[in-house]
């Protein structure tokens, strides 16, 4: 494999879902599909900015299966490590858009379908027994990503960090404390909701991940290096100001992407850029300013469907390097581009 290739190359697993957007409430709701979920939206947001991405995961041999690999497929992430179970449904969710009573646009997660009232399939963790015949298909990667702690991801994550690849874990909770350790001691990087997972700071500081990312809803977001034995003061980053938002669905997603884009971007080892405080709050800064400009379109990742990548990597980059405010006239500049293409609607 040509070093370059490598260079943008990321394996994820984990969360990988069919998106089901609803606008409104009731029947009259319109609704759009898309691949989604924060595995699915990462992967997706890579492959966007010219990434090899690799999606790792179990699904069913449904309809809404076959969505969820055309869309994956339709932004060049590779699918193929996806595991069809026949019988079995292929994960979703549910996200309501609506205007709350002063006015302002929020969302709504729902595991719950909006027609039949039937809970939705859900995620289902790798199997130990396929992990090591995952990793000897895995291609080789220079970003190893997951968002949900189970042994089978846990020896995939450990294999990665082997080969050299940059780990990134987003836990959403922790139901096994000892596996949820050795998940951290194992990553280069954790980002993870203030108001998600109690208590995990005392779990990051015991494992000493390198860099500890603590996103704060509107607020923004904090982070701090952990490496060398030795806990780095908190530097607070601000969120960007968004002239029109209309979905802030996702913006964790592209944070997170945008992260990842701008330290591999600097070509340095894993331990060394994470080691680099500079480094990394460029890069996650990079990635606020992604997450800004996709709030002012619908659905986690509908930026992607309206503009280039190319020019919103150029925003980005000017923007998180000067103002805290995004323009009107910053944000539909980019879609002047020719789109990339559009999402299923029904």
């Amino acid at each position: 494999m040509r070093r370059d290739a490598h260079h943008k190359s990321c394996v994820g697993t984990g969360f990988i879902v069919l998106d089901v957007i609803r606008s409104g409430v009731g029947p009259s709701a319109s609704e759009k599909r898309y691949a989604g979920g924060s595995c699915g939206n990462v992967l997706s947001i890579l492959a966007y900015m010219g990434w090899n991405a690799n999606a790792v995961g179990r699904i069913g041999d449904d309809q809404v299966g076959r969505e969820l690999v055309e869309d994956l497929s339709k932004w060049r992430v590779n699918t193929k490590l996806l595991k069809i179970e026949p019988g079995r449904g292929t994960p979703s969710l549910v996200q309501e858009n609506y205007i709350d009573t002063r006015g302002r646009p929020r969302h709504r997660f729902s595991h719950v379908s909006p027609v039949s009232g039937a809970t939705l399939p859900a995620y289902r963790p790798l199997l130990t027994s396929d992990a090591s015949i995952i990793a000897a298909n895995l291609p080789v990667h220079a970003v190893f990503y997951f968002d949900r702690v189970a042994p089978g991801t846990l020896a995939l994550a450990q294999r990665s960090r082997e080969h050299g690849a940059l780990v990134v874990f987003e836990p959403s909770g922790i139901k096994d404390e000892r596996l949820f350790t050795d998940c951290l001691k194992v990553s280069h990087i954790v980002k993870y909701a203030n108001d998600r997972v109690a208590n995990i700071q005392e779990f990051v500081s015991q494992a000493r991940v390198p860099v500890e990312i603590e996103t704060i809803g509107a607020k923004g977001l904090r982070l701090r290096l952990g490496g060398n034995g030795r806990t780095g003061a908190w530097n607070e980053l601000g969120a960007f100001s968004v002239p029109d938002l209309l979905d802030a669905a996702g913006a964790g997603d592209w944070t997170t992407a945008g992260i990842i884009h701008g330290l591999v971007a600097r070509g340095t080892r894993p331990d060394q850029v994470v080691a680099n405080l500079d480094a990394v709050v460029s890069a996650t800064k990079f990635g606020q300013a992604l997450a800004a400009i996709n709030c002012g379109f619908e659905g986690a990742r509908g930026l992607m469907y309206v503009a280039t990548a190319r020019r919103v990597l150029q925003l980005a980059r000017t923007v998180s390097m000067g103002a805290k405010v995004l323009s009107l006239d910053e944000i539909q500049s980019i879609t002047r581009a020719e789109p990339r293409g559009e999402g299923k609607t029904t």
